[in-house]
């Protein structure tokens, strides 16, 4: 009997500031443990590896919090660790969520570079009283210049969060 292939979910839990509406474990914190979160992660992998013996990974989302906070390197550091420890899919898809400020786009290439093939862009509305509201920390031209930044740095499979119904 052939197992089925898996998904893997990753989550960094935290944020430049946590917005009002979410309710995942996210914490806002302006000095993130990148190193020693990479590898406690790597680490509880490790322990759990023998659940994906011979299994295909199909895809990979880093979820959080604002993962795209991490710096590249330690993204780049995650993705090596995933690389040595289980098996890919020939067409895997590596998603990373990202929030639409400057500092996070400028890092765009670098999570390319790190073997991210997927951002999923939290806009949530291009409308900025409504991000106000939201409690968000862009506005609507830093959530078209992240779109824009996107593909210039090579991503071609993005999406973009957009909240229906706000009141």
């Amino acid at each position: 009997m052939q197992l089925p292939p898996l998904s893997l979910y990753v989550h960094l839990p935290w944020c430049e500031r946590k917005c009002p509406y979410c309710d995942f474990n996210s914490h806002e914190s302006a000095a993130l443990p990148e190193h020693d979160y990479v590898a406690a992660l790597l680490a509880d992998l490790d322990s759990d590896l023998h659940l994906a013996e011979g299994r295909k990974i199909e895809t990979l989302f880093i979820g959080g919090g604002t993962p795209s906070l991490f710096s590249a390197k330690a993204i780049e550091k995650l993705m090596q660790g995933l690389n040595s420890r289980l098996l890919f899919a020939d067409d895997f898809e590596a998603t990373m969520e990202a929030n639409p400020g400057s500092a996070e786009a400028d890092k765009f290439s670098g999570f390319l570079q790190a073997s991210i093939n997927r951002l999923s862009l939290g806009v949530q509305s291009f409308q900025d009283d409504k991000l106000r509201a939201l409690g968000r920390v862009h506005n609507s031209d830093q959530a078209r210049f992240a779109i824009e930044h996107a593909q210039s740095s090579g991503f071609h499979n993005f999406n973009i969060d957009l909240m229906h119904g706000l009141p």
